[in-house]
């Protein structure tokens, strides 16, 4: 993990990955394709960075590491994400003593120093028809909505990890969903568009089809959405 100098990409710090947590692991299983986060604890602040083996804070100010927790091992993707003083993250993909591959979302107080994995994880939940997490999740108002690799969309209680309703899409989704104004929109890699009422009954506000597969998420600027399908670049909204 290194920080750089956004004026003339000089080299700030460099804080090199702990061993131990990927000695088990094959080199294509070390991957890890999320970007980072920073959040405030206390006045401090902390970047999270969520690796296939271990979650690490360090203090974005010299690339010290504030702490860890070691959970997962394989490639992960999903971003982490955070409200009201927790932290959320996807593990890297596990596989169990039967050979079934799977899964955890992690709920984390992140005030702690060292090793918190044993002190400081609030709950897991385990997805046992999802190997592995490719969209970052929308958390809002206590409550996490997020599609998985087998098409299931959940709403979750963000408190408890408890599943407060889900329902079977027909399409793949790796772009990851947005909140705006009351509502949740996805983006499927068919250039399905799906927009539900933020809330704990599932609703269909819209559903609407663009020319081709969506892959990326989509940007916000100011009161419009900037959306990239397989053949064009699109703006909707306003100004």
């Amino acid at each position: 993990v290194i920080a750089l100098d956004k004026s003339n990409g000089k080299l700030i710090w460099r804080s090199d990955r702990p061993a131990e947590p990927f000695k088990p692991l094959s080199e294509i299983a070390k991957k890890a394709y999320i970007t980072p986060i920073i959040i405030n604890v206390k006045g401090n602040d902390m970047l999270i960075s969520n690796s296939s083996a271990v979650c690490i804070a360090y203090d974005p100010n010299n690339g010290r590491e504030i702490w860890r927790v070691v959970d997962g091992a394989e490639s992960t993707v999903s971003m982490p994400f955070t409200e009201k003083g927790v932290v959320f993250w996807y593990a890297g993909y596990m596989v169990d003593g039967e050979g079934n591959k799977f899964t955890e979302l992690l709920a984390v107080n992140p005030d702690g120093i060292a090793d918190i994995t044993a002190t400081n994880i609030l709950w897991k939940k385990r997805d046992e028809q999802s190997k592995n997490q490719l969209l970052t999740p929308v958390i809002k108002d206590g409550l996490i909505y997020t599609v998985n690799t087998r098409n299931k969309l959940t709403c979750i209680e963000a408190s408890t990890g408890e599943e407060i309703w889900s329902t079977h899409l027909k399409s793949d989704y790796n772009a990851s969903p947005l909140y705006v104004n009351g509502n949740i929109w996805f983006f499927s890699v068919k250039g399905e568009v799906l927009v539900i009422k933020a809330g704990r009954k599932y609703e269909i506000v819209a559903q609407s089809q663009m020319d081709s597969g969506i892959w990326a998420t989509p940007a916000v600027l100011r009161n419009s959405m900037i959306l990239r399908t397989q053949k064009a670049l699109y703006r909707i909204g306003g100004e």
